[in-house]
């Protein structure tokens, strides 16, 4: 009944339905009463899987990546310049230069997609040429509840795998860019805007990609590295906008936008480039991911075996640890605030290969803190 519950919920995505539906499973189910005992976490279950289906897609860099694919780099990145124009163009009309509303108008092209106009257009306009394939046929084919929920009930759903672009010489799954803007501006606003250090912003990300958005059996089952580089340059990303702060790469390629005489106006030479941010560790066949179950890596081990028998290729992940070394060496950045002094790849590249989930391993040092902090919040909806 619990699997019914949740394949509804991910239909409806309403967050009464999903309270309506959880009570009735405790009424159908004593067991699962137990432990949804307190009515006070059953709105934030919902919360959590409603954060859960907005990052939902999982992507495979293995099934296809034999298949060629046209470069869609500059398609995508004039797509992303008119939309900026856009955005800019709105903010003007709602008065003098006003970061807050500019970054709310952009929001609107640059986000998730259920909200973000240039990600929608991706996915659903024949001009930007992708490869999609459905769960069956990928590494996660099988793939059980209780290995990840949204990712099982959610199989026939063509969202559930990501489709893969190729932008520049890098294979990703559109749902990089997802990050890049959802979580990215999210990294931008408490590391620029509120002042934590770039170690609890990190920190707290690979919290959320362990719980809500991606690597437990509630979710999809997997944790993504590459998932948390996207976040992490999307903060770049988001930065780079107005440029008012150092990057912490040292990379000071923007602003995009200047405020000249009380407007905003897109810089005319100075444009969005993705391949700024786009690199090999947003590439989930050489930043591997993890698995929130021993079974899960399993049955990725053995797909991997199978279709590397079938495809007459060596599938294994890291595709190419020289690639893999060289990501390590450009995020070889001290991170501030970091107790154990440990560097930005630290944070978003895996460098031990395909494995389980060890979910207390980052938040040590700190006496849990920001994960208290995390809930506070929550419950604080």
């Amino acid at each position: 009944y619990a699997q019914e519950v949740l394949l509804h919920y991910v239909i409806s995505v309403n967050y009464s339905s999903c309270t309506i539906f959880f009570t009735r499973c405790i009424v159908r189910a004593p067991y699962f009463a137990y432990i949804c005992l307190m009515k006070k976490l059953i709105l934030p279950l919902c919360l959590l899987l409603s954060q859960s289906l907005t990052y939902s897609a999982e992507a495979d860099n293995f099934s296809k990546r034999h298949e060629e694919l046209p470069d869609m780099l500059s398609l995508v990145n004039d797509q992303a310049n008119q939309f900026l124009e856009e955005a800019v163009s709105k903010t003007n009309k709602q008065g003098s230069c006003d970061r807050e509303k500019l970054i709310e108008n952009l929001q609107m092209y640059f986000a998730n997609h259920m909200s973000g106009k240039l990600v929608i257009d991706i996915l659903k306009s024949d001009k930007f040429k992708k490869n999609s394939f459905p769960l069956n046929e990928s590494i996660y084919n099988g793939w059980s509840f209780f290995e990840g929920a949204i990712l099982n009930t959610s199989a026939e759903s063509e969202l559930a795998l990501s489709p893969i672009i190729r932008m520049g010489e890098f294979m990703i799954g559109v749902d990089k860019l997802e990050h890049m803007f959802g979580m990215g501006s999210r990294y931008y606003k408490e590391h620029y805007l509120e002042g934590d250090d770039l170690s609890k912003v990190l920190r707290r990300g690979i919290f959320k990609e362990k719980t809500i958005l991606g690597g437990n059996i509630i979710a999809t089952g997997v944790f993504a590295y590459a998932d948390l580089s996207a976040n992490f340059n999307g903060m770049r990303f988001w930065n780079h906008m107005l440029q008012e702060y150092d990057d912490v790469l040292g990379q000071n390629i923007g602003p995009y936008i200047e405020c000249r005489d009380g407007e905003y106006v897109a810089h005319e030479t100075n444009k969005i480039d993705f391949s700024n941010y786009i690199d090999a560790s947003m590439d989930e066949s050489i930043n591997c991911s993890k698995y929130a179950t021993k079974k899960g890596l399993n049955r990725v081990k053995k797909a991997l075996s199978t279709k590397s028998k079938d495809l007459g290729l060596d599938l294994s992940c890291p595709m190419s640890h020289a690639t893999l070394d060289e990501m390590i060496h450009k995020y070889d950045y001290q991170v501030d605030g970091d107790q154990q002094n440990r560097s930005i790849s630290d944070f978003i590249i895996n460098d031990e290969g395909p494995g389980k989930i060890s979910y207390l391993k980052e938040f040590k040092e700190d006496g849990f803190s920001h994960i208290k902090l995390f809930f506070e919040r929550l419950f604080k909806h």
